[in-house]
């Protein structure tokens, strides 16, 4: 895995970063993030690690784990390896490691696909503008920021209640749900969208939930 991928647009990019795996490599991948998921998330996961770092697949094996942990991912006296050539003797570390940098530069991608300059210039030197100020703000944390240049909430509130949350999110109070009326306003709405937002190929539904999509 990894390489140059060739470009035509955000969408294809996404594509082509799953497309170009095999089935295992793509099921190798979604072990690594569970592992990553319980090592943040889980209390007693990263303790039991801790405590059985010669023989962490023991730890694994009991949450249906199926990758050996990737030591330059997680344990403080490794992770100086994450960039280097010694790394290569974690294979699946790498394997993790040039996913991410493909997943990077499709981060990448979204944000400059919202490049409004010729369609809308006024609003593109706005959206510029909220890109240093996140810039001078957030430090390095703004980078993940893609800057949509439209977003839709479909539902309304957050199941979360992150403390850090960036949109203030309410509590969760209902979502949009399907129906063939309902669908067919969807359809009204994503048709009445400008067409100089529809041109910068930058858009998507809004991030105010909280839900489990692996």
């Amino acid at each position: 895995m990894g390489g140059n991928l060739v470009v035509h647009s955000a969408k294809e990019h996404y594509r082509q970063i799953f497309n170009r795996r095999t089935t295992g490599e793509v099921r190798t991948l979604a072990h690594i993030k569970r592992f990553l998921e319980c090592l943040g998330g889980d209390v007693a996961f990263k303790s039991a690690l801790s405590e059985n770092v010669d023989n962490p697949r023991s730890v694994t094996a009991r949450y249906g784990i199926e990758v050996d942990p990737m030591l330059p991912l997680w344990h403080s006296s490794y992770r100086k390896f994450y960039r280097e050539p010694e790394c290569a003797s974690w294979p699946l570390a790498v394997t993790w490691r040039e996913y991410m940098d493909e997943m990077v530069c499709h981060r990448d991608i979204l944000r400059d696909q919202g490049n409004m300059s010729v369609a809308s210039p006024r609003f593109h030197a706005w959206r510029e503008r909220q890109m240093r100020r996140c810039d001078d703000v957030l430090g390095t944390s703004a980078e993940s920021i893609t800057h949509p240049v439209i977003a839709f909430e479909l539902s309304e509130g957050c199941t979360g209640g992150c403390w850090f949350c960036g949109l203030s999110a309410g509590q969760f109070k209902g979502y949009f749900e399907y129906s063939k009326e309902h669908a067919h306003l969807w359809r009204g709405v994503a048709a009445a969208v400008p067409n100089s937002s529809r041109k910068s190929r930058s858009g998507g539904l809004a991030w105010n939930r909280h839900s489990n999509v692996d």
